[in-house]
């Protein structure tokens, strides 16, 4: 009956996971190599066009198909499709497919603050939060700036002059207190 339980509470465990996406191996595991997320993207969801600077970042399709445009070229990644953005490119992806898609994110050297952007992310969601982040609320703007800078993300055009603009309508101890408690929070 015990191994049953167990059974149960790893599977249940694992359909959450399913759910919110997971660190599947972090850079704190492997010596900095790589943090590796399991990502899963609903219909329409979606990065605009942005940058990195402190890794190089792929892609590689498990389920579904997603778009991903590598410095202007449109690729679409069916299952087994890997596509790798080199650190400084200006890429963006989007789930156009209708249907769920899931995808390994491989940050090359590994990045912890990548992995914190998707722990709170996961956090968000579990706490009913996710979706007033994608509208950007002025409750979740200061949130969405931390997510940005965790994740090394450097926003181009016009979405990037407005996250400029509104970051500027926040003070750095501001913004420095709701990072720590996102944090603590999520990534404790």
């Amino acid at each position: 009956m015990q191994a049953d339980i167990g059974e149960y509470e790893t599977k249940n465990k694992m359909e959450q996971q399913d759910k919110v996406g997971y660190v599947m191996e972090s850079c704190t595991e492997n010596g900095g190599t790589r943090s590796v997320l399991h990502g899963i993207f609903a219909h329409g969801a979606m990065a605009p066009t942005h940058y990195h600077t402190e890794f190089n970042e792929s892609f590689e399709v498990l389920e579904g198909e997603l778009a991903v445009w590598n410095d202007g070229k449109k690729i679409i990644l069916k299952p087994g499709d890997k596509a790798t953005i080199q650190k400084t490119v200006h890429h963006k992806f989007k789930n156009e497919s209708g249907n769920t898609v899931k995808v390994l994110i491989t940050a090359e050297p590994g990045y912890e603050p990548f992995e914190h952007n998707l722990k709170i992310m996961m956090g968000l969601q579990k706490d009913g939060l996710l979706e007033q982040l994608s509208k950007m609320t002025l409750k979740m703007i200061p949130i969405g700036i931390i997510l940005a800078d965790l994740s090394n993300t450097k926003l181009v055009g016009g979405v990037g002059v407005m996250f400029k603009v509104m970051s500027m309508f926040y003070s750095k101890e501001k913004i420095a207190l709701r990072k720590k408690q996102l944090l603590e929070r999520y990534c404790s």
